[in-house]
């Protein structure tokens, strides 16, 4: 889990200094395409290091979650507040990671065959729904838990 955090994190820093680098080094390729009228072509090459950049910050804020999610089970806390905060937050930046993801598959599906779109969508989005649900049996749990100790 580690690992992951760490090459994603790695994955954002050189998106996030590709992307400068990229547009200051061909600024007249771009605003050429722009003035002949190919906008949607100059769009898609930055586009995608937008949509990479955006897709790979969330990825770390996912792993994030969850390597501190896995790092308080391991240490005995599995239905506390700030475990199951955890899960949730992980599970909600997994569905912005989702729609990043859809939107970026549109944009791109649009610019290479506008008449043939496919859209693979919803993995993302069903999969933190899945973890959100996780996350409030959890809480109920956390809530018997609470009344079993108090009714002692």
């Amino acid at each position: 889990m580690l690992a992951g955090l760490i090459v994603e994190g790695a994955g954002f820093v050189s998106l996030a200094i590709a992307l400068p680098l990229t547009v200051l080094s061909h600024p007249s390729t771009f605003k050429a395409q722009i003035r002949d009228g190919d906008w949607m072509i100059a769009l898609s090459g930055y586009g995608g290091l937008f949509g990479g950049l955006a897709v790979s910050l969330l990825a770390f804020l996912v792993t994030l979650n969850f390597f501190r999610l896995f790092t308080r089970l391991k240490d005995g806390h599995l239905f506390d507040g700030q475990t199951i905060g955890h899960l949730e937050r992980a599970g909600k930046w997994w569905i912005a990671m989702g729609v990043v993801e859809m939107i970026y598959q549109v944009f791109e599906s649009y610019i290479s065959s506008p008449n043939h779109m496919q859209i693979n969508t919803g993995d993302g989005i069903f999969g933190g729904l899945v973890i959100i649900f996780i996350a409030w049996v959890l809480r109920e749990g956390q809530k018997l838990k609470e009344e079993q100790e108090l009714t002692v």
